[in-house]
């Protein structure tokens, strides 16, 4: 078995505390990723054990995910984890993920700027998982980057509206 992990930054001109809270909503840190509709958030004021529901639909469709996303770790200022319990329905069979990727959003003081990098973690895949994973990271990397466009975006657009 072997791990899998992949990284995607982005510098937003805006305060560490600022990009931090922005991200505090799941809403906000899905809103790029076109495939995935977030819902049934619940919000803890500690962090840990914020909750999102996620549905991801991919291959027009054919491939749906239903995600259960909560937050395991929240250090404020500094990041935030969460874990996915996952069921994927592919061809009329739902099947349970059984390691769910863990995300890792963690947050830098660039003199006034911030930078923000998301780590995914997929955790004991097979040789043939792996190989999945080889091959679709440079479709991943064009949705991460503009998952963290979308991110960069809303911070920066709260930030001059203020």
């Amino acid at each position: 078995m072997t791990d899998f992990t992949r990284s995607f930054d982005v510098v937003i001109n805006a305060p560490l505390h600022d990009v931090f809270e922005y991200c505090r909503d799941p809403h906000h840190l899905f809103e790029g990723w076109r495939e995935l509709e977030v819902t049934d958030v619940v919000l803890t004021p500690e962090g840990v054990g914020t909750k999102a529901h996620i549905v991801g639909r991919f291959v027009k469709g054919m491939m749906v995910e239903q995600i259960e996303r909560e937050y395991t770790e929240f250090v404020p200022d500094e990041r935030i984890v969460s874990k996915a319990h996952a069921h994927v329905r592919f061809a009329g069979r739902t099947k349970e993920v059984a390691n769910g990727p863990i995300f890792t959003w963690l947050f830098e003081d660039l003199d006034g700027s911030t930078k923000l990098t998301f780590v995914i973690l997929e955790e004991d895949l097979g040789w043939w998982q792996t190989l999945v994973e080889s091959v679709s990271v440079v479709v991943m990397a064009k949705t991460m980057h503009t998952m963290l466009a979308a991110i960069k975006t809303g911070v920066e657009s709260q930030s001059s509206a203020a």
